[in-house]
């Protein structure tokens, strides 16, 4: 199977389709209502705060919280099924709508009213990402509503109608491209990717900056089962085993040398992780929690934030300088 339909199914794939805030457009997409659900919610303070989020794949909300230190302070309810999260330079956090005609949708800071919602129409984004120096928005579309291979796109300025980016194809090891499960820009705006093909093989991709196709490239390093996110880090583009251990890379061409590697202990199926300065934050599907390791040291877990469900995208947006 591939990657990225596990990844759908541990987002609570089984479950009916929901969508954003009334506010966000539908574009077609059906959104099931849940009378029974509280609305979004934030603490008057929220704002002023430093905001740690979290998707959950099984209640289908997003939780804000103080950071670090991790006092739930709001909801973002009736989310259509949220999976990657990513903040840009404002603090504006985007949130990747998986099913119901593939969304992604915009929120402000402490907010709790959607202020745009961009189209991905049949296809299921997984992750995102956004380049500080342009505001472009990348996002990694896992695959499409029929199981086929999926894409990455690129939204200038995290606007309007993107710009589609087929998988590079075949690799030089012979493994062919299934799915698109996450992204990543470094700090020249390149993109980053990283997906599964077949035969059972972890592929990676870079969409250079200008560049009109994607190539694969080959990371000097095995994986286990599965990319959780892939970030750069403030000097080194990161890839992240879902298994909890986050590998940083130098890049030379096409070729990307291991220089490094931070070790989560405890953790499992980190599906996307987060690098916060010299914080590792690892939501843990399996376990309900959220983790906070030492970085790049890692080792055992600093601090716990529990309460959850099923936790799969963590994202931390920085309250606005006054």
């Amino acid at each position: 199977m591939l990657a990225g339909m596990a990844i759908l199914t541990g987002c609570g794939g089984g479950a009916s389709p929901t969508f954003a805030p009334a506010t966000a457009q539908s574009n077609g997409a059906t959104r099931i209502a849940h009378p029974d659900r509280a609305r979004s919610w934030a603490a008057p303070d929220a704002k002023k705060d430093n905001l740690l989020y979290v998707s959950d794949a099984d209640t289908y909300d997003v939780y804000m919280y103080s950071y670090p230190r991790g006092k739930l302070v709001g909801t973002l309810t009736d989310q259509n099924n949220p999976g990657g999260l990513c903040v840009d330079k404002k603090g504006d956090v985007f949130v990747t709508q998986l099913y119901g005609g593939g969304h992604i949708v915009e929120y402000a800071h402490g907010g709790t009213t959607a202020i745009e919602s961009l189209s991905d129409p049949g296809y299921e984004p997984g992750g995102c990402s956004v380049d500080p120096a342009s505001g472009n928005l990348a996002v990694s579309n896992i695959i499409t509503d029929y199981f086929d291979v999926g894409n990455l796109l690129i939204f200038k300025h995290a606007k309007g109608t993107p710009t589609s980016y087929a998988a590079p194809g075949s690799t030089g090891a012979g493994a062919v491209w299934g799915s698109v499960n996450t992204c990543g820009y470094d700090d020249k705006g390149n993109v980053f990717f990283a997906g599964h093909g077949y035969p059972d093989a972890n592929v990676f991709g870079e969409l250079p900056k200008g560049a009109s196709s994607t190539e694969n490239i080959t990371l000097e390093q095995n994986f286990g089962s599965g990319i959780g996110n892939v970030q750069w880090d403030g000097t080194y583009i990161t890839f992240a085993d879902i298994d909890g251990t986050v590998y940083r890379f130098k890049m030379k061409g096409t070729t990307g040398k291991v220089v490094g590697s931070t070790v989560l202990n405890g953790s499992d199926q980190v599906d996307q992780g987060w690098i916060q300065g010299k914080r590792v934050i690892a939501p843990q599907q399996f376990a309900a929690d959220v983790f906070y390791y030492d970085y790049p040291a890692g080792g055992d877990s600093t601090k716990t934030v529990g309460g959850l469900s099923a936790p799969f995208g963590t994202t931390v947006s920085l309250a606005p300088k006054t």
